[in-house]
Order: structure tokens, then sequence, then C-alpha cells
């Protein structure tokens, strides 16, 4: 007799949002077609997908790479209003666009209320080491101000590149609402706290 087939890939939604010209294209096409784009030219959006697996299990990622132009507010709206998980992006190169991640952050937050929301911060073009204008420390401290994972990545070489939507992805499981079971016998009132989450 056969076994069970293949698990069938969850899917999620996840939004690439930062400043223009911080890496957001250049990363989504290395990790879903494993090439570096040496030009990019400006668009409203691009939909990428891969399916990826993560803690021995499937995972169907639709990556939206938005545009960072501020008069296309009301679609980024949309988009954080109604995805899964987000990768909030600054180049290291760039103090404004690290100034920038604060307010999308504070705007994610009035917009999804006062729930966790799934995200990952990371510092693009970690390669430039000249040109470095925000140090990886200032990355760190801003990431466990907001209880999320941190990495610096390189795009061109894909370094940790990967590791940016495996993160992610751990993110949107860890905070997504426990699925529907039959009721569990009644438990002594101790045991029904719920359990707080950090992330150092």
């Amino acid at each position: 007799m056969a076994g069970p087939g293949p698990r069938p890939a969850k899917g999620y939604r996840v939004v690439l949002l930062g400043s223009v010209a911080v890496g957001k294209t250049a990363l989504a096409t290395q990790f879903a077609c494993g090439s570096f784009p040496e030009q990019c030219e400006p668009s409203v959006e691009e939909l990428f997908s891969k399916v990826i697996e993560v803690n021995a299990a499937p995972a169907l990622l639709e990556i939206v790479d938005t545009v960072g132009a501020e008069h296309l507010v009301t679609l980024k709206d949309l988009y954080i209003k109604n995805s899964d998980g987000f990768v909030v992006l600054y180049s290291v190169c760039s103090e404004a666009s690290f100034e920038a991640v604060r307010p999308l952050r504070e705007r994610m937050g009035r917009l999804r209320g006062p729930k966790a929301v799934p995200l990952v911060l990371v510092g693009t073009k970690a390669d430039l080491d000249a040109e470095r204008q925000v140090l990886t420390a200032r990355g760190r401290a801003l990431a466990r101000e907001w209880r999320c994972p941190f990495l610096e990545v390189t795009a061109k070489s894909k370094l940790m590149v990967d590791q940016v939507f495996t993160q992610v992805v751990r993110e949107m499981e860890a905070l997504a609402p426990p699925e529907e079971e039959a009721p569990a016998p009644p438990t002594n009132a101790q045991d029904t706290w719920p359990s707080e989450r950090f992330i150092g």
C-alpha cells in the first residue's frame, strides 16, 4: 500500500518594503530566480514565487516587491493590511534609508493593530564596506527594539539571501493564530496562561 503523498505547501504572501534603491528587486530576483539583476527599472510592483522547506514542511511564498515611491502609499497600505509577513529593508550604504524604516514600521503598527507583525529587518549591500554608513550594531539594536530577526545580506553573491525568507516563514508560523481543534479536556487555571514570546 502506497504511503501518503507529499504534503501540500502552505501559502504565504510576503511583502518587501523599503526606500527606493535599497535592493528589494535584487533580493527577490536572486532568491526566486537565482540571478542578480545588474540594472532594475523602477516599477509599481513585481511578483515572485518559490517553494521552500522550513521545519520539514513546504512553504509556497508569493513575494511582492513594492516600489518605494511615496505617491503609491495607498497601494502599499493595502499590501501591509492584507499580507502575511514582511521583509523591511535598508541599505547599509544609506543613512536615509535606515531612518526611513522606523516610520514605515510605525505605519505597519497603525494599519495592523496591536498584534505582533511577522517581519525580518534586513540591511542590504553588506559587501560595500567602503561605502557603509550604517553600522551593523545599529541594525541589530533596532531589531531588538522591534523583537524581530535581523540579517545583513549581499544579493550579488547571494550571501544570507535564502536565510531572509526562511526566517520570515518562521516568524509567520510562530505568530500565526492556532488552528481550530476539537475542544480539549478542562485544564487547571494555571495551565491556561498564554506563553510570552521574545526575540533576542
